[in-house]
């Protein structure tokens, strides 16, 4: 077995696994939101209170893995553009006994590729396929085949959390905004011609399972389910017409989630319809998984 730990912009995940021949099983699967990201965006540093947060649920995520496992942790978007990164690394290897990797964006991007193929092997999806990743300070899209061969792809500097901030009462220019940071690489992978677009993340997770409808959120539920553009768009309106208080009594989104996943829909959304597929592949194996087969 292994495990790996994944800081993120807005929340903590675990994952214990057993790995064999380039499939990952799942053992223990655990998230908690910190918002470890929080004002990143603008102050470009880590608030103390925001690292206090992750810190104590990377302990109690940490007291999860079972002795002797050998675990890896790596951070993402908020960690890498915050200036004072190296004390938060300091810190959890104080804390954790662990030293923290604060991984690319494009690293990140073909991580959460390698993650997503490796479920998806043998289910004879067309190819090349294109899986987005969005993330609370950045979105990821990488394009490859199942087995594994990376074409290419890029991380993107638009992410919920960071939409949240820039623009708390969701103003007219958003859309406008979201094309514009997309807009480079969606024509990078474009240009591999891809044939499949599978979403992973929270983002892509939850919309599924919104779509759905779910009394509880459920990955056997979301994991392969297929939605159209048409009902993505659906869900965003009708996510959009919610209050903040409306969107936390939905039974199938994480608390924590109510405020950002307006803003994660509107980045799928504009990113399906500018790569002009009318459906999205949903799986729920992505940067935990791949840094898992890689080592």
């Amino acid at each position: 077995m292994r495990a790996v730990l994944d800081v993120g912009t807005n929340s903590v995940r675990l994952l214990v696994a057993k790995v064999s021949r380039g499939r990952v099983e799942p053992v223990t699967k655990e998230v908690r939101v910190t918002r470890l990201g929080e004002g990143v965006d603008i102050k470009k540093s880590l608030d103390s209170k925001a690292m206090d947060r992750t810190l104590a649920a990377l302990q109690e995520l940490s007291s999860l893995i079972p002795p002797g496992v050998p675990t890896k942790i790596f951070a993402t978007s908020a960690v890498r553009d915050a200036s004072n990164r190296e004390e938060f690394a300091r810190l959890i290897k104080e804390q954790l006994g662990i030293s923290l990797q604060i991984i690319s964006g494009s690293r990140e991007a073909e991580l959460s590729f390698l993650g997503a193929v490796s479920a998806l092997h043998g289910l004879g999806l067309p190819e090349p396929i294109a899986v987005v990743d969005i993330g609370g300070g950045s979105t990821e899209i990488y394009t490859g085949t199942s087995q594994g061969e990376l074409l290419g792809g890029c991380s993107m500097q638009v992410g919920a959390v960071r939409l949240l901030e820039r623009h708390p009462h969701l103003d007219a220019d958003l859309d406008s905004q979201i094309q514009a940071l997309l807009a480079p690489g969606v024509r990078g992978n474009l240009r591999f011609s891809p044939q499949t677009l599978v979403a992973v993340g929270g983002t892509a997770s939850s919309l599924a399972a919104i779509i759905q409808d779910l009394d509880e959120y459920s990955d056997s539920k979301v994991a392969g389910f297929v939605y159209s553009l048409s009902e993505l768009a659906d869900c965003y309106g009708k996510l959009g017409r919610l209050s903040l208080e409306e969107r936390r009594q939905i039974p199938s989104l994480q608390a924590g989630r109510e405020d950002i996943i307006i803003y994660g829909a509107a980045i799928l959304l504009q990113l399906v319809t500018m790569m002009g597929f009318p459906q999205i592949y949903t799986c729920t194996s992505s940067v935990l998984h791949g840094a898992l087969i890689v080592g």
